[in-house]
């Protein structure tokens, strides 16, 4: 194969797998990001156009869509060994690790990232994360001005609520809820906390996301009661759902579909159902 036939061959396989991972067909894109990669390899050398690292990134991006971090994160820290000067895989290293629950692993890689270079909108929109994690709040706010001055049309800065007025906007948005349903809520809790704990994150495999709204714990309506083990109860985490809060009203609105989606959780609908009523 000539280096022009390279060339063109790459491109293809390169626009292919992008294409097949927009329309969910995650196998069939990773395989024609390993074709590339056997292709770079039997003719040792990179395209002009597409490297070795390209694919391997893109492949970790094709299970980043498809939810599966720990994989996207393993491509991301091939590329990160293979290119060490290469920003975007540091990156996408230190956001694969915060999704997967590893936050000190995650701070070390992106407080780097943000001292080799400053401008880098997602580095600062993440350790604004760790920092609000950590209860820094006023440190959290720092980053994400960053971030949002980096890149505003990307990144905005979360409207300043006290916390305790988001409690009281759950607690009048529970008094809305039409009093057929309201009644079978009536014996379960509606708790509030900051973030998911990391108990709760790794008590699932693979962990829970650590940007998770809110869940429902216990046995739906529509399963026989003398299941229950443990107290039914919904979580809202309410700094996760301040972070879409870029004004009051996308607070408010936010928080609602959050807390319709649990309650739907509780009344038995699965999650396509939920999307199907425009709450997923």
């Amino acid at each position: 194969m000539t280096p022009d036939e390279l060339e063109k061959t790459l491109e293809r396989l390169y626009n292919s797998a992008r294409s097949a991972s927009s329309e969910g067909l995650t196998d069939e894109a990773v395989r024609r990001c390993e074709e590339a990669l056997e292709l770079i390899e039997t003719y040792g050398e990179d395209s002009e156009r597409h490297t070795y690292g390209d694919f391997v990134m893109l492949s970790g991006d094709v299970h980043w869509g498809a939810g599966d971090y720990e994989q996207a994160y393993r491509a991301y820290y091939k590329v990160m060994m293979h290119e060490p000067d290469r920003l975007d895989a540091r990156v996408a290293v230190g956001v694969a690790l915060y999704h997967l629950g590893r936050f000190a692993a995650s701070q070390s890689i992106l407080e780097m990232t943000s001292l080799e270079d400053g401008e880098d909108a997602e580095t600062w929109y993440y350790l604004g994360l760790l920092a609000l994690r950590r209860g820094q709040r006023d440190v959290a706010m720092i980053h994400f001005e960053t971030a949002h001055d980096l890149e505003s049309n990307r990144f905005f800065v979360p409207v300043e609520i006290p916390p305790e007025e988001i409690i009281a906007l759950v607690e009048s948005m529970v008094e809305e809820i039409p009093e057929p349903l309201r009644e079978p809520l009536a014996n379960v809790p509606i708790l509030v906390e900051d973030h998911p704990s990391e108990a709760l994150l790794f008590g699932s495999d693979p962990p829970m996301d650590p940007l998770l709204l809110g869940i429902f714990d216990g046995v739906p309506l529509t399963e026989p009661q003398d299941l229950v083990t443990s107290p039914t109860h919904i979580i809202l985490f309410l700094d996760n759902i301040w972070l879409f809060g870029h004004n009051r009203e996308a607070l408010e609105e936010e928080l609602w579909v959050t807390l319709k989606h649990e309650i739907g959780h509780y009344f038995g609908l699965n999650e396509d159902e939920l999307a199907d009523r425009g709450l997923a």
